[in-house]
């Protein structure tokens, strides 16, 4: 955990109501759409969905604990997610 509080890199973190986001840009919209779909796998596997806004080439994530706290679950998938990244371009 940083400093600030905050469980992951790059993420930003408010707490009311608890949630975690991070936008990403991509090159193309074809790297946009394959992280899409790597994202939309991982929800599924965790059972978690996250609220997606998107373009061409970003996608912003907001994952929220559904008015709890954080849980190393959904830092989890926040890391799953990062990891995507490379993958997408």
């Amino acid at each position: 955990m940083s400093e600030d509080g905050n469980p992951i890199p790059n993420w930003q973190r408010q707490d009311l109501p608890p949630t975690l986001s991070q936008r990403f840009e991509f090159e193309s919209y074809a790297a946009t759409r394959s992280f899409l779909d790597g994202v939309a796998k991982l929800a599924e596997a965790a059972q978690h969905y996250p609220n997606l806004s998107f373009g061409k080439t970003f996608v912003s994530v907001t994952l929220d604990a559904d008015g709890k706290k954080l849980t190393p679950d959904i830092v989890a998938l926040a890391q799953k997610i990062d990891a995507l990244v490379g993958k997408a371009d």
